[in-house]
This record gives structure tokens, sequence and C-alpha cells, in this order.
């Protein structure tokens, strides 16, 4: 464990055979380095100091969303079951809407509670959907939803891509920047 001289905030380094540095914030604000294998401690430092206001910014967000988790409480596994089976039912009736609106075609639907993504889509056009946007408010879904059933157009996120979302569900973006403030919250809901 080492500690950015400056600023005293922990972090642990990861070396890989990667090319560049990299920095995360852990939910316990905790920097993660990434860093290639021969990269050394100076450089390191050197690295985080380029990028102070950044990461405070988001060490000031990630312990905002840690009082909002607080306040909203942790679930229990009576609670995780419940949202399950709603969201089992909920996020299907969603994509259906949205798929028959836009006529977009997919192939399964997978449901799972998740640590950090709120969905996917795969090549063979399943789409897979965090159990937690099912506690959220019934536009961030939808957002999510879209934003996955767009993927079936444009496996990219290109201008096209957004337009294509943006046609779909106009407010997108309000909802996306919802789901960017407030989604760590949800997540840390579950606890370990």
């Amino acid at each position: 464990m080492n500690r950015l001289a400056l600023e005293k905030i922990e972090y642990i380094i990861k070396k890989s055979r990667r090319r560049t540095i990299s920095v995360q914030i852990s939910s316990d604000c905790r920097l993660i380095i990434k860093a290639p294998l021969f990269t050394t401690t100076s450089e390191v430092e050197s690295f985080l100091k380029e990028k102070r206001d950044w990461i405070k910014k988001q060490l000031e967000r990630t312990r905002a969303q840690s009082q909002l988790a607080s306040s909203l409480g942790i679930l229990s596994e009576k609670e995780i079951r419940k949202l399950k089976r709603d969201a089992k039912k909920i996020i299907p009736q969603r994509v259906e809407h949205y798929a028959k609106l836009s006529g977009i075609t997919y192939n399964r639907i997978f449901i799972r509670l998740q640590k950090s993504r709120w969905g996917s889509c795969s090549a063979e056009g399943n789409l897979n959907f965090n159990a937690l946007l099912a506690l959220m408010p019934l536009e961030v879904l939808d957002s999510v939803v879209v934003h996955e059933l767009c993927h079936r157009r444009h496996m990219n996120h290109s201008n096209a891509f957004y337009d294509e979302v943006l046609k779909i569900f106009p407010d997108y973006k309000k909802w996306d920047k919802w789901l960017k403030q407030n989604g760590v919250a949800y997540q840390l809901r579950v606890g370990e």
C-alpha cells in the first residue's frame, strides 16, 4: 500500500502487460493504479500529480455516493430476492415496448445483480441488464434499455449510435446523467 505524498491518499499499484498507466477509484475511496510491468513509483507519483484535479473530483463524487447509499440503506437478502423478481417482470416489458417501437430485434434477455455494469449487448443479440435498474426511476431503466437495443444496430458509441438512441428516447442524456451521478450509490446498497 502506497500513499500519494501531497494528498495522503492510499493507492494500490497493479502491474500487468499494458502500455499505459490508468487510475480507478474503489467504492472505499482507494486509488487503484494499473501500470505497465516496469513502471517506477516516481512515474506513478508523477502521473497522479498530473491527474490530481480529476482524482479529487472523483473522490468527492464517490464519498457523496457512499453517503447516498447509507441514507438509502443496504439491501437485505429478502429485499434482493424481491428486487430480482421485480426486475425479471419489468425489464422484459420495457425491452419489448422499445423493441416494438423501434423495430429492433434481440435474442435473449439476462438479468443479474451486477457490481459495475448496467447493461450490455452481445454480438449474438443477447441483452444483459442489472437488476438494480428496477429500483430506479423508470426513465433510467428505459434509457439503459434503449441504449442496449441500439447496440443491435451500432455495436459502438459513434454519433450514429447516439442519434439512434436520441431518436427513440429524446431524454436519454438527462437520465444517463442521473445514472452517472447516482448509480454507484445503488451498487453500494448490495454490500459486500
